[in-house]
């Protein structure tokens, strides 16, 4: 079993429900993101916004995850489910945002390292008149648009894109979609579900990692260890490591 296999099949299950209800759009990056950056002055205040996504009193879930098919990813593709930026000016929601890498040569030894520079790519966004604060450990995000960018056109193909873009740059990595979730608080948590369970491997190989800590019998993930086929085959390289190391 894939590290992600599950929460991706929760993901494609939650996009055709929502399908089959008609509020999800589908956009292509084809041509790459052509929106300006502003990266030193990207400040928004609360009178220049248009809208605000995911103020801690509304909720929000932010995410990334890999698969390592190349059928499953149809690159540069852009799925928004809800209303786009142009339609919630005025407006305050909850939001989420994903990204789905297909990547390239992971093993035992890079997986993790390679996460921590994605996640560094998640938050390298500069777009003009767009401002993101985000909490990566608690994988939530709060931004807002200005109003002059949502007047101008700012939506969320842009903002994908930007995120396409950045993620096309690294080697390993074949292709990128990105989900944008507007249509309710509901939803929101629902995906949030999903990036709870994500973060939990996460943690489980950051514990591996950077702790070097085999103790299955004692380790708070020792439940997700056992049926993830990823997992052990990082503890297991790991754990050779840490023993040739020290003979």
């Amino acid at each position: 079993m894939g590290l992600f296999d599950k929460q991706y099949s929760e993901i494609r299950t939650f996009l055709d429900q929502k399908k089959s209800q008609g509020c999800v759009s589908e956009f292509s990056n084809a041509d790459g993101c052509d929106w300006p950056s502003e990266k030193d002055r990207n400040l928004v205040l609360g009178q220049d916004t248009a809208v605000e996504l995911g103020n801690p009193k509304d909720g929000s879930t932010s995410f990334l995850m890999w698969v390592n098919d190349p059928a499953e990813i149809k690159n540069g593709r852009i799925t928004v489910v809800g209303q786009d930026l142009p339609q919630l000016q005025g407006k305050q929601v909850s939001f989420g945002k994903i990204v789905i890498v297909d990547a390239a040569d992971f093993n035992e030894e890079n997986t993790y390292d390679r996460y921590r520079e994605m996640e560094l790519l998640r938050y390298d966004i500069h777009l003009k008149g767009y401002m993101m604060r985000g909490v990566s450990q608690q994988q939530r995000e709060w931004s807002r648009v200005s109003k002059e960018a949502v007047s101008n056109g700012f939506s969320f193909q842009h903002l994908g894109g930007a995120l396409i873009d950045q993620f096309s740059k690294m080697p390993y990595v074949r292709s990128v979609e990105t989900i944008f979730i507007t249509s309710s608080k509901e939803d929101v948590l629902e995906m949030q579900a999903v990036s709870n369970s994500v973060g939990h491997l996460i943690s489980a190989m950051n514990k591996m990692a950077e702790e070097m800590s085999f103790d299955c019998d004692t380790c708070e993930y020792n439940d997700v260890c056992g049926d993830v086929e990823e997992l052990r085959s990082m503890r297991d390289s790991l754990k050779s490591r840490e023993t040739a190391d020290n003979a």
